[in-house]
């Protein structure tokens, strides 16, 4: 799939949508008179400022005010059908899209989607509550999208969506990390992992989620996710495998939220001999480098929020406090496993938005960088393995 023909679609259907929002004088939205048509165009410019405490970082002393992204959400609908994208450009003058798909409602609980999807496992499509992404997201299961195709079914008490996705996105549009080949990865690979040439092929996710309301508990969310995958090797031409399952929970009391989710996976290649199979390649647009994690492994997350309204301070309608955490335990018994804190703050003032968040880990290649480049497979023999590493993140952004 074409990049440059992707990112030119969606600035010209932005730009055709605009002209109809300005003759009917409004600039962002427009909408037919009997409501059976309508699109929308919204986004976000976000920028970010952060300390990282290891001393190879560029972001010390002060730290560094950097733009983050700037996003463009469009929205719409033409009687069943309906339409949600959003295209990015990043830091670094990288671009990727988060999502890119034409939907159809076929009845009130039932639809349809072709696209760029996301395809949906467990915690979705965030896995935490802060702006700095966990465990989950780095090995491939959070803000995942693929081109494909779900079934979703919606109704008071079930949330079931299956997918499938004949081949993985195209690495250079990713904003979300996926396994795949070195010659994928070929904005941010790195010589030493030019062995690994393996990607997904005709994957298949299913997500059953069961939702309830207790009396004097609040609602709450119970759910299974499973993900099956040929992992075909582009050296030897042979298919392996790949699988996940996962369970999540989802809970809302008052002003309380609580979330939690467990997934294993396995990633069980066809590498040419004297290849280490014990370690998969993953990467995303360049905006990294590709990484390395364990072939095998259960993650694990907890999420604890608390929202508290905000009265007679402007703008400033609520405060979102929040704790994230997620552990990695990978099946290679020496390997060291991985752990992520976030303790923070989200700053609800529409249209502004801010998170501050204070995160330490260990193991976890976020933090560390290429010093801590084995934290997601062995977490031995770089500089920081093993040890705990700490930064602060303020992220501001403006939503139009």
């Amino acid at each position: 799939m074409n990049k440059t023909l992707i990112a030119s679609s969606l600035v010209l259907l932005s730009v055709c949508a605009t002209s109809y929002a300005v003759a009917n004088d409004h600039p962002l939205e427009w909408k037919s008179d009997d409501g059976s048509a309508s699109f929308k165009v919204g986004g976000v410019l976000r920028f970010n400022h952060r300390y990282e405490q290891w001393n190879e970082s560029q972001n010390r002393g002060a730290g560094k005010l950097d733009f983050d992204i700037f996003r463009l959400d469009l929205t719409g609908k033409y009687d069943d059908f309906y339409l949600n994208a959003s295209p990015i450009i990043q830091d670094q003058e990288m671009t990727s899209v988060e999502k890119a798909y034409i939907g159809y409602k076929i009845n009130p609980e039932h639809s349809v989607e072709a696209g760029l999807v996301y395809k949906p496992f467990a915690i979705y499509p965030y896995p935490q509550n802060g702006w700095t992404y966990h465990l989950p997201f780095f090995l491939g299961y959070g803000n995942n999208i693929a081109p494909g195709f779900n079934w979703n079914f919606n109704n008071p008490d079930w949330d079931i969506k299956l997918g499938y996705y004949p081949r993985m996105l195209d690495a250079d549009l990713r904003y979300s990390p996926e396994s795949g080949t070195y010659d994928d990865f070929s904005e941010n690979h790195l010589p030493f992992q030019a062995a690994y040439q393996n990607e997904k092929h005709h994957q298949f996710n299913a997500r059953v989620a069961h939702k309830f309301e207790t009396q004097h508990l609040g609602k709450h969310e119970v759910g299974f996710s499973g993900a099956v995958s040929e992992l075909h090797n582009t050296l030897t031409k042979e298919d392996g495998d790949y699988y996940a399952i996962g369970v999540h929970t989802n809970s809302n009391y008052e002003r309380w939220n609580l979330q939690s989710s467990i997934i294993h996976y396995e990633y069980d290649a066809k590498n040419p001999h004297g290849v280490d199979s014990r370690m998969t390649l993953m990467g995303a647009n360049g905006l990294t480098p590709s990484y390395f994690i364990a072939s095998e492994g259960t993650v694990g997350c907890v999420n604890l929020a608390y929202t508290l309204p905000i009265q007679d301070m402007g703008k400033l309608k609520a405060i979102r406090f929040y704790n994230d955490y997620s552990y990695f335990d990978k099946t290679e018994s020496d390997w060291k496993a991985s752990q992520m804190n976030t303790t923070g703050a989200m700053f609800i003032a529409k249209p502004f938005m801010v998170w501050a968040d204070y995160t330490w880990a260990k193991n976890a290649n976020i933090l560390g960088g290429a010093q801590n480049g084995t934290g997601l497979t062995t977490g031995q023999d770089s500089k920081y393995s093993d040890q705990w590493l700490y930064r602060v993140n303020l992220n501001l952004g403006v939503s139009f």
